[in-house]
């Protein structure tokens, strides 16, 4: 019986060249350090960081101007001036919160949308070099363990992104 199995596996083995796919490796990493469009990406979301940090910087400064009028006119004040600054102040803390929240939330929404999209990029591209060069499989090079670089398009994938 160990032979008839040995019998088998050489055969097998014999006819797995016959069956080799042509493999390709795209190093994801290095194509998205190298793209243009992630450079105009990122300088789109540095100005809107830098404008949603203005903004809160304004309610904030806001926040700071209410509390000093408070100090300076507490002593004077009536309980219910008190209570109707106290308030104000709680509704300016909460609109600068929920501000803080918005711009987050806007600032990771449009990463988020930007990488999907560019991946999205990346892999029609990659998929057309495949076709153009007969490759029957892409794999991203970060998940394979070892590829030799003769199997590596990432060179060819930058060059595309970048046109």
């Amino acid at each position: 019986m160990n032979f008839k199995v040995m019998v088998v596996l050489f055969v097998l083995m014999a006819a797995a060249p016959v069956y080799a796919q042509k493999i390709a490796v795209v190093d994801m990493k290095k194509v998205w350090e190298s793209s243009k469009e992630i450079e105009v990406e990122k300088k789109k979301m540095e100005a809107m960081l830098q404008k949603s940090q203005n903004a809160l910087k304004a309610k904030e400064n806001e926040l700071i101007q209410l509390q000093e009028r408070a100090k300076k006119e507490a002593p004077m004040a009536t309980e219910e001036a008190k209570r109707a600054m106290a308030e104000e102040y709680q509704r300016k803390m909460l609109e600068l919160q929920q501000m803080y929240q918005e711009k987050q939330k806007d600032l990771q929404d449009k990463d988020v949308k930007a990488q999907a999209d560019f991946v999205e990029k990346v892999k029609k591209i990659a998929m057309k070099i495949a076709i153009q060069k007969g490759y029957e499989l892409v794999l991203a090079k970060e998940q394979v363990l070892y590829s030799d670089d003769k199997f590596d398009i990432t060179k060819l994938v930058v060059a595309e992104v970048n046109k």
